[in-house]
């Protein structure tokens, strides 16, 4: 598999390039007539969420202000990790047609070259255009098994270290030294310490040019902003639970001989930064973790900001 990071140069429209990444949010886009299909999707959207994976369809989004193809439709397919579609018939015409919506939503998937699940009811008839391509014929009492088997093996075949992971790591360490962060190094007790309060909740450990200030970075590009915005309010709760436990200790002297002003100091000027996929999700995760009072020491970096970064890099311009 090609491991370089996809990104969509030319607007299908002929709007400027749009740079989204393909597969870079962990959802599954979902291409239907509202008016056919509604029920089927809400097992399949009941069947991704149980995966962990959102469902994301045209019809749920508002986008006041922006290009309503580019931003319901088309950007949604480029990052989704995977897509569905159901072509089913459009009931009370004397000559049943598949929604003329979903015809151009399955183009943009087969176009932008998808993972692609096509369900179909028993008894309709596919268009001529696609009766070539494998689909998934269904009854109301066999859809659920047959969606279950099918995400499953799509979930397997499209997952996130199957594809540019390589890539971002690199992208993301180069991106780091730009902001003055390295890795830290887990090699002293103090340092463990400090990386074992964030590593269950899947964060690194960074710390700037100095050595002085660290901060947790959550590389969470495949997460959902909720999900981030939970593991942002758990981390704040274990810092400062954690900061309080060691000023009672200092104040009550349990452990005497030993200095801990320097512990509580890192805890109370650690940093929390992110990486998430849109500039969208990173206004949306940002918005939702102002009232943590963490100001300027929280970041949440897209990948488009991190890509400009990059860019001026290359041109010499950082």
């Amino acid at each position: 598999m090609d491991n370089r990071l996809r990104r969509n140069e030319s607007c299908v429209v002929g709007m400027p390039r749009c740079d989204f990444v393909f597969a870079s949010t962990r959802s599954c886009f979902i291409g239907y007539g509202f008016n056919e299909s509604a029920l089927e999707v809400e097992i399949l959207k009941t069947i991704l969420e149980d995966r962990g994976i959102q469902g994301i369809e045209a019809g749920g989004r508002l986008s006041p202000g922006q290009n309503a193809f580019c931003a319901k439709i088309c950007s949604k397919i480029i990052t989704a990790q995977f897509c569905i579609v159901l072509i089913n018939s459009e009931g009370g015409a004397a000559t049943p047609v598949t929604n003329p919506n979903v015809h151009m939503e399955y183009g943009l998937m087969l176009g932008f070259n998808k993972y692609i699940i096509p369900f179909q009811r028993e008894g309709d008839t596919l268009p001529f255009n696609v009766a070539g391509l494998d689909t998934i014929k269904y009854s109301p009492m066999t859809l659920k098994a047959k969606a279950i088997t099918a995400i499953d093996q799509a979930i397997r075949e499209t997952r996130p270290e199957n594809t540019a992971a390589g890539v971002l790591d690199q992208q993301v360490g180069t991106f780091l030294l730009t902001q003055k962060a390295v890795f830290t190094p887990v090699d002293t007790p103090s340092n463990r310490w400090l990386y074992d309060l964030g590593s269950p909740l899947g964060f690194n450990l960074l710390h700037d040019f100095s050595g002085e200030k660290f901060t947790f970075f959550g590389n969470f590009a495949v997460l959902r902003p909720e999900a981030i915005v939970w593991r942002a309010k758990l981390i704040d709760q274990i810092i400062r639970e954690r900061r309080d436990a060691l000023v009672a200790r200092a104040n009550e002297r349990l452990l005497e001989g030993q200095d801990l002003e320097p512990f509580i100091r890192v805890l109370e000027d650690v940093r929390l930064w992110f990486r998430v996929t849109t500039d969208e999700d990173a206004q949306s995760v940002a918005g939702a973790l102002l009232s943590l009072g963490y100001e300027e020491r929280l970041r949440v970096f897209s990948l488009r900001t991190i890509e400009a970064e990059l860019q001026k890099l290359d041109e010499g311009s950082v």
